[in-house]
């Protein structure tokens, strides 16, 4: 009953992976859900829980699923315990559904495809046409790198020594399908088109850096898309933000980018050392 399902962040990829570029995404354990027994006081969640179950029954998830033994536990006063906020772009949704899935599967596919197949199918309850991305990075604990369509695990390290990531509050939660929306339709501009290009480019250098812990490299390109996404994804940015995102920029002193859809949940920021 210990086991504690981290959030995720899209560290790199948003929005390019739409277009056919990479993404990398990380757990990110600062933020849980773990299952508790709570007979007497049921969370706001836990309506939440049963309505899953009932959608999991109407959708004949039988055969994936011990939908009997979920019935039973609940009415037994299993219920989740959760710290991940909701609608901030961090899985909350994924949390939930690694834990359903991890506690009640009938079989674990051996294809990491697969696997992602049947998490996004589970998390369909949740967002009409779900990636499957945020609950397979929630379940495996570990990162998960796209790359030309196919998934690739990524050992969870700590090891760069110049640069920090921290999570930067909005204050608002946000609607990822609005936004991803916006962005499909601006790409039937040419242009924009053009700029989602050399966008992806960039995405995709951050993540080479990322997982060869080449700093230097990271810190370079990683300005370079902060700019970019500050000059052309304005839909994504909270106007509030737009002045601490082009201050840190010019003094040095932070680099924000997108976390996930953008628009309001998190942004993320990074510390770059140059000393």
């Amino acid at each position: 009953m210990s086991v504690a399902y981290p959030s995720k962040l899209m560290l790199f990829g948003e929005y390019a992976v739409i277009a056919g570029g990479e993404g990398l995404a990380i757990p990110y354990p600062e933020f849980s859900a773990s299952w508790v027994i709570n007979i007497e006081s049921p969370s706001a969640f836990k309506s939440h829980l049963i309505l899953f179950l009932n959608w999991l029954k109407e959708n004949h998830f039988e055969d994936k699923l011990n939908l009997t033994a979920f019935e039973t536990d609940l009415a037994q006063g299993l219920d989740i315990q959760s710290n991940v906020p909701i609608g901030y772009g961090v899985g909350s949704s994924g949390v939930v559904v690694a834990a359903v899935f991890d506690k009640y599967h009938k079989q674990i596919p051996s294809d990491l495809n697969e696997l992602k197949s049947v998490l996004a199918s589970m998390e369909n309850y949740f967002h009409a046409t779900s990636s499957g991305l945020d609950p397979l990075v929630c379940y495996l604990n570990k990162g998960v790198h796209i790359k030309n369509g196919a998934v690739h695990v990524v050992e969870n390290r700590n090891i760069l020594k110049n640069i920090k990531l921290h999570l930067i509050d909005c204050g608002n939660a946000r609607s990822t399908q609005q936004l991803v929306t916006v962005f499909k339709d601006k790409m039937l501009n040419v242009d924009f088109k053009n700029i989602v290009e050399d966008y992806a480019y960039l995405s995709n250098s951050c993540i080479a850096a990322w997982l060869n812990n080449d700093e230097e490299t990271l810190a370079a390109q990683l300005k370079l898309l902060s700019y970019l996404q500050l000059n052309y994804f304005e839909f994504a940015i909270p106007a509030d933000m737009r002045n601490r995102w082009k201050t840190g920029l010019e003094n040095n002193t932070e680099i924000m980018k997108l976390c996930g859809a953008g628009g309001g949940g998190f942004l993320i920021g990074f510390d770059v050392n140059n000393n």
